[in-house]
């Protein structure tokens, strides 16, 4: 990094965490002028930063260092992201996610596991068209795939495949989003995305078993 641009993200990240990421929220009164001034401040802190992105009020993302966020997309109000992460286009954010591409070293039981350090970052990928809920919690080296929905308060540990809708701790796929995809074993005690209630996981958990029945019997298995 040249001496120029680091000048200008040191500068860009103090009048951020100074400023412009304690400005109010963007549906409050000025919300639009705020808006604006964390947009800019993330212009030069961001590795890379697109088109219209909505860095909402007390994310913070430390100087901005491994990040990347595309066109039209969003840093939910009270975010924690600690990267390398990659956020694609049109991608939004609920308040308070946690978004982690690092983790403690924990493998040595003769030293105490905050003498440890940390592990080697493993990034997180979060490509186009994605939701994210409330409150999700996204640990190191997942990728989100395009078009999908992961519910408020999920925790996703393993990857979500793309056009799926996840949710529960941990995140798990409860219904496709794509006409014709089922998911015979989704769990139907998952805890829900806004999207859905619990009689329409039953009846589209039921339609995916009678089809993996009705498939068995063509097949001749038991």
């Amino acid at each position: 990094m040249s001496t120029v641009r680091r000048a200008q993200r040191l500068s860009a990240t103090a009048i951020y965490l100074g400023l412009s990421r304690h400005l109010p929220w963007s549906p409050r009164p000025g919300g639009r002028l705020a808006r604006r001034a964390r947009a800019a401040s993330a212009r030069w802190m961001l590795d890379e930063c697109g088109r219209d992105v909505n860095i909402e009020h007390g994310a913070w993302f430390g100087s901005g260092k491994g990040i990347v966020v595309g066109d039209r997309s969003d840093i939910g109000m009270d975010a924690l992201v600690i990267g390398p992460v990659r956020i694609g286009r049109d991608v939004m954010m609920g308040p308070r996610c946690v978004l982690l591409a690092s983790a403690h070293e924990t493998r040595r039981l003769d030293v105490p596991m905050n003498q440890q350090g940390f592990r080697e970052d493993r990034p997180i990928v979060i490509e186009d068209d994605v939701w994210i809920g409330a409150a999700t919690v996204i640990l190191p080296g997942r990728r989100v795939g395009t078009g999908s929905i992961v519910g408020a308060g999920s925790v996703v540990v393993s990857d979500v495949p793309p056009w799926t809708v996840v949710a529960g701790n941990p995140a798990r796929v409860v219904k496709k989003r794509r006409p014709g995809d089922q998911v015979p074993e989704a769990v139907e005690a998952a805890v829900l995305p806004p999207l859905m209630d619990a009689s329409e996981v039953r009846a589209d958990v039921a339609a995916a078993r009678r089809a993996v029945s009705g498939q068995s019997e063509r097949s001749g298995r038991p």
